[in-house]
């Protein structure tokens, strides 16, 4: 509501912000900047009182609501966004900024359309992560990554079920050379999320890794996540001797990883390209592996948006050898961030192995949901995933900070064993609960129905009967 200043004839707006107490704890972590306050030199003289508004908005962006940001001219939250983005985004402003810019027309950079954050020591309750990881409105995707150091019992990890929008979810145990905390992720708490109402509605990725952790018995419960398609585990070995079996009766195909491309992006690409597609060579398909990592190190690559199924697929540049792009944007970002952990692009395999998921299935899961998708991201010739997306990994995976391959050789070198589990998304599943309640529903009418042809059978024997003792 508009303020009228009498004696000046001034026209204006306050808001009143309770003001957050200090505290060094990751409870308001969506709200704290990540890393800390970098207050560059300034130019000589006086500042403008623009200057100053941009820089005392940047400081206190936890604070400020999206009402408040919404009413600001769209040039200066441009303005107060590239400040920021030079200084460090929390997530609480990336939410703010991603709603508000990706509407407009100017040009924008993938830093708006993900957000990455590595705190290494998780101190607080997995609530306090989760909740504002979640989005019932699927404004954006969740990919979420628990390993070494997080304090959570197996209990706090049913939460899990509660992020409706988590699209990824990653529990990897830490390397044995760590020996570092971790939850204790098993069969029950697999069954327990499969039991739940609605379990993980848009969670296409699911990737466990650890000794002694889930086993073959989970594959059936997992089938039971509608949008799951691909089912990333490492395991004990005796708890995996022979999963096949388990696996076609759930549906999955299995593959028994191994060989140099253990892990890497290009392999699991490679597992869910349909099979009418004919690989002609993998020296091709690595450039492309190359450009995927590279693009999302660099935050400030430009993305623009097209009209759905407008842009080439993902899949056309795995098939077709005789594509070849030069990156536009910086191919030394990668190289240059990971010198430390918190600049590694941990989210890179899954940001695009869900785009690619998204664009075989046509995004049925988000559709299913009530979510139009009328509109691709792409970033040259790549197409980003239908929603932007928030990664958070929480804990240490191996000595470094992040690892790829964390090593289970405590209990010798080859006591675990790794299976990746693929399937077809297919818009049947998401039926299949409604399919039940219209059995339910059939069912019951169909007791009732004869239960009221009793009692009338039993009426008119009833009335016979009086009639002839009269």
């Amino acid at each position: 509501m508009n303020n009228y200043d009498s004696s000046t004839g001034q026209v204006f707006r306050e808001w009143t912000i309770q003001r957050r107490l200090n505290v060094s704890s990751d409870r308001g972590w969506s709200r704290k900047r990540p890393y800390p306050i970098f207050k560059p030199r300034g130019a000589r003289g006086p500042r403008s009182l623009l200057d100053m508004s941009i820089n005392v908005i940047a400081d206190n962006i936890g604070d400020v609501s999206e009402e408040l940001l919404g009413s600001l001219p769209i040039q200066l939250v441009w303005r107060i966004w590239r400040f920021l983005e030079a200084r460090g985004v929390c997530f609480h402003a990336w939410r703010l900024f991603s709603t508000i810019l990706l509407r407009e027309d100017d040009e924008k950079s993938l830093g708006l359309y993900r957000f990455r954050q590595h705190i290494c020591r998780p101190t607080e309750e997995l609530k306090c992560y989760t909740q504002p990881l979640t989005s019932f409105s699927t404004e954006f995707i969740t990919h979420l990554v628990l390993s070494g150091g997080c304090h959570f019992s197996s209990h706090e990890l049913f939460c899990l079920t509660d992020i409706k929008n988590l699209g990824i979810l990653e529990l990897i145990q830490p390397a044995d050379e760590l020996g570092d905390v971790f939850p204790s992720v098993n069969d029950r708490v697999i069954s327990g999320w499969a039991l739940s109402e609605n379990p993980f509605p848009l969670l296409r990725i699911l990737r466990i890794w650890g000794d002694q952790t889930v086993t073959q018995k989970s594959l059936r419960w997992v089938a039971k996540f509608p949008s799951l398609a691909l089912y990333d585990v490492t395991g004990a070995r005796d708890d995996w001797a022979s999963p096949f079996d388990d696996a076609a009766e759930a549906g999955w195909e299995v593959t028994d990883v191994s060989g140099r491309q253990e892990g890497t992006l290009l392999r699991n690409l490679m597992l869910l390209v349909p099979d009418t597609h004919i690989i002609k060579t993998q020296n091709s398909i690595k450039s492309v592996e190359a450009d995927l990592v590279t693009l999302c190190s660099d935050s400030q690559c430009a993305i623009k948006f097209v009209p759905d199924r407008e842009a080439p697929p993902l899949l056309n540049y795995l098939t077709d050898t005789g594509k070849k792009y030069m990156p536009s944007w910086d191919p030394d970002a990668a190289s240059r961030q990971a010198g430390a952990c918190h600049g590694v692009a941990f989210e890179a395999w899954a940001f695009w192995l869900y785009s690619f998921l998204g664009q075989l299935s046509s995004d049925v899961d988000i559709v299913n949901q009530g979510h139009s998708v009328d509109q691709q991201a792409v970033a040259g010739p790549f197409v980003l995933p239908s929603r932007p997306m928030a990664c958070l990994f929480l804990g240490h995976s191996g000595r470094g900070g992040i690892t790829s391959k964390p090593a289970y050789v405590s209990r010798g070198l080859f006591s675990t064993k790794r299976f990746t589990f693929t399937r077809p998304m297919d818009a049947s599943r998401y039926t299949t609960d409604a399919s039940q309640e219209q059995l339910q529903e059939e069912s019951i009418s169909s007791i009732q129905s004869k239960s009221s042809l009793k009692m009338r059978k039993r009426k008119q024997l009833h009335d016979m009967l009086h009639s002839l003792s009269g």
